[in-house]
């Protein structure tokens, strides 16, 4: 769609059950929140795993979304990760909460991934998604800025507070 002109190489788009959906523009919260957590998993990532921020990532043909992290087992390539390679996955919310928290999590359970962080930037809250079904995730707890969030599936080295991180 790039190549015929129909959408500019850096419009922020996800597909969703094959329809094209807006991404909400990113805010200095959210992108100083993505920055403190890429710093502090790049100094101690344990090896045999890997996370990369904002990547690709197709759930399906007709489902590509674009989450601010995602955790998953090393490997050579990222090419071809589907959901149930997907320890943990990370999306920073601020003005896309109320969209973040009613369908992304529908669409991460759906395909398989094991975790979600919703991370709430504005009020400092990670809403922790576990126990994935093919109609959502089973538990949702809400912890705030000063409780360690600890994964699941993934390495526990990756746990954090909000409050180890700057408010940008």
């Amino acid at each position: 769609m790039v190549e015929a002109g129909i959408l500019l190489e850096d419009e922020r788009l996800e597909v969703i059950g094959g329809e094209i959906v807006e991404m909400s523009p990113k805010g200095y919260r959210h992108e100083g929140l993505k920055g403190g957590i890429n710093r502090f998993w790049g100094r101690i990532c344990p090896e045999g795993f890997d996370y990369l921020p904002e990547t690709g990532l197709y759930l399906s043909e007709l489902t590509y979304v674009e989450p601010d992290f995602v955790v998953f087992r090393a490997r050579e390539t990222v090419q071809g990760l589907t959901g149930p390679d997907i320890l943990l996955a990370i999306e920073i919310a601020d003005s896309s909460l109320p969209y973040d928290l009613r369908v992304k999590p529908q669409i991460y359970a759906a395909h398989g991934v094991h975790e979600l962080w919703v991370i709430d930037v504005a009020r400092r809250v990670a809403h922790v998604h576990l126990d994935a079904t093919p109609g959502g995730y089973r538990s949702v707890a809400q912890l705030s800025a000063d409780r360690r969030v600890v994964p699941r599936h993934a390495p526990q080295e990756l746990a954090f507070k909000l409050d180890d991180f700057s408010r940008a």
